[in-house]
């Protein structure tokens, strides 16, 4: 039991350090544009987020009529927490199975950093916005909120006032799918442009040494 934790442990290390290497090779990687959707793909994942996040938030609080209300109470639960968890959920899920090629299936990575951006930009801003609104709303007197107490009737206000929007909603919620799929398909094409160049360096060096040997 205690051999098998610190096997773990060992590991974890390992492939922390590995992670670290490789960040470290990303980072200092020339021509940068070889390397601009590993090295950029938090920033790409926040952007997507931040843009659909915002556009949930303003519809549900133009509905519930909040106007500049309580806007900032609202801006980091329902925009500013889906980007940060976005980038990292895309770190751990899509970014270290890349770097450190543990990756199985291209296909699949792709499809995960699809699923990932679809959550974080558009589920998990789309379960807390209306939410946040009605709260507000209620609070401040803005719309005829149902009672916290009869929880059905406050899911069939949210449904009814989220289904004139729904259309734009599966137009976002394709949008952030194909994006997030977009975005691991360039980190991919990123990935393997590198190891190329990194396999014609080490054959280059292979014929150097080879060729100093014949020398001698």
């Amino acid at each position: 039991m205690v051999d098998s934790q610190r096997q773990g442990d060992n590991e974890r290390q390992s492939a922390n350090a590995a992670v670290a290497q490789a960040v470290d090779l990303i980072m200092t990687w020339k021509p940068a544009s070889d390397v601009f959707a590993l090295k950029h793909f938090m920033i790409a994942s926040a952007f997507l987020s931040t843009g659909s996040a915002t556009y949930i938030n303003a519809y549900y609080r133009k509905v519930v009529k909040l106007r500049n209300q309580a806007f900032m109470s609202s801006l980091l639960p329902v925009i500013i927490a889906p980007s940060l968890l976005g980038g990292m959920l895309h770190h751990q899920f899509v970014h270290r199975p890349l770097i450190l090629e543990t990756f199985k299936c291209p296909v699949c990575v792709e499809l995960r950093g699809g699923m990932v951006q679809l959550f974080c930009g558009f589920v998990y801003p789309l379960m807390l916005a209306p939410l946040a609104a009605m709260q507000f709303a209620a609070r401040l007197f803005t719309y005829p909120v149902p009672d916290a107490k009869k929880p059905l009737l406050l899911l069939m206000e949210i449904h009814k006032i989220t289904k004139p929007i729904l259309p734009k909603f599966y137009i976002l919620a394709a949008l952030q799918f194909i994006g997030g799929m977009a975005w691991t398909h360039w980190e991919l094409h990123n990935l393997y442009t590198v190891l190329g160049k990194l396999g014609k360096m080490e054959e280059a060096l292979e014929d150097h040494r080879k060729n100093k040997l014949n020398q001698q």
